[in-house]
């Protein structure tokens, strides 16, 4: 319950932290690639500097230049990610929001999935139910009706294209998360630190071919930090250091008490939007959402698993 209480607030901090900033961004005309490529970088220096500070010059050069296989094995999830978010993209322009909505939860079984074939993980019976119920709940949590329009103007492929891309984003989701929680607790000595360098390395450089493949004309028309103002930076400092505190709760914990802090902070965030915004509405499914994850979170604590023989 401590792992799941640490877990949630740091998920809670950045989800609440981004809600209010990148509302306040809402006008600006950004580039969202230079967006990420600063916030990968920051994690990379701020990486290397206490690195060089903990353990030296030496023992950086040594795992993340020297060791260049480990290092583009770390990039694994730094890739899936950025595929991830092109397939998220396609599933958005193909498919209505409720069914988008509804597919993505898979993600939450996925990760147990993966947890169980790379991790070799055990989980009961309970805990399955649990996750379950904890699906049901956040889509509930996230319904919001579809109006005829919304469904009217996809076609049939637009709507094979659109599940097939959303299908393989859960894939992805839940196979990067766990193989970057395997690389995190397999160390082969090496400090969270070097693998959170290598992990921002190799995400810099995926970054950086993103943005020279699709921002060109907009860096050449408005140059590269175009409207940059002082609330893009929190965002980019909300952004770096909400992920490496949450690479850090992973390597004690593991992702599937990710998934639940992170469906906890949807719940919490959304209450700030229904009482504090104004913009949201307390509706029965909502409430029937919040009351699933609770009893999701309280099944899956309370009922561990048995630890597989060895």
């Amino acid at each position: 319950m401590f792992l799941l209480a640490t877990f949630v607030s740091v998920a809670l901090l950045e989800t609440v932290s981004n809600v209010l900033l990148v509302r306040r961004a809402r006008h600006l005309s950004i580039s969202i690639p230079v967006l990420v490529l600063c916030q990968e970088f920051l994690k990379l220096f701020t990486c290397i500097i206490i690195v060089l500070y903990n353990e030296g010059l030496e023992q950086l050069k040594r795992h993340v230049i020297k060791d260049w296989f480990t290092t583009l094995k770390v990039g694994v999830p730094a890739l899936l990610y950025v595929i991830q978010n092109q397939l998220l993209f396609t599933s958005l322009a193909n498919l209505d929001p409720a069914t988008y909505q509804i597919t993505y939860q898979l993600k939450i079984l996925t990760t147990a999935v993966f947890s169980i074939v790379l991790l070799n993980r055990s989980i009961s019976k309970t805990q399955w139910f649990s996750l379950l119920v904890l699906t049901c709940g956040v889509i509930l949590v996230q319904w919001k009706d579809s109006t005829p329009r919304d469904t009217d103007s996809l076609s049939d492929s637009n709507r094979v294209t659109g599940l097939l891309c959303i299908l393989f984003a859960c894939l992805t989701s839940g196979f990067a998360g766990v193989f970057f929680e395997m690389m995190l607790k397999n160390t082969g000595g090496q400090s969270i630190w070097i693998r959170n360098t290598q992990l921002a390395l190799c995400s810099c450089v995926v970054a950086f071919t993103n943005l020279l493949l699709t921002e060109q004309t907009f860096i050449a028309t408005n140059g590269l930090f175009h409207d940059f103002q002082p609330v893009v930076y929190a965002i980019i400092l909300s952004q770096a250091y909400g992920g490496l505190l949450i690479g850090m709760v992973v390597k004690y914990a593991d992702n599937i008490l990710k998934v639940f802090a992170t469906s906890i902070s949807i719940i919490l965030s959304s209450l700030i939007g229904i009482f504090y915004f104004k913009e949201l509405t307390f509706t029965a499914s909502f409430g029937l959402g919040l009351a699933l994850v609770v009893t999701s979170t309280v099944l899956y604590s309370t009922s561990p698993a048995k630890k597989k023989a060895e």
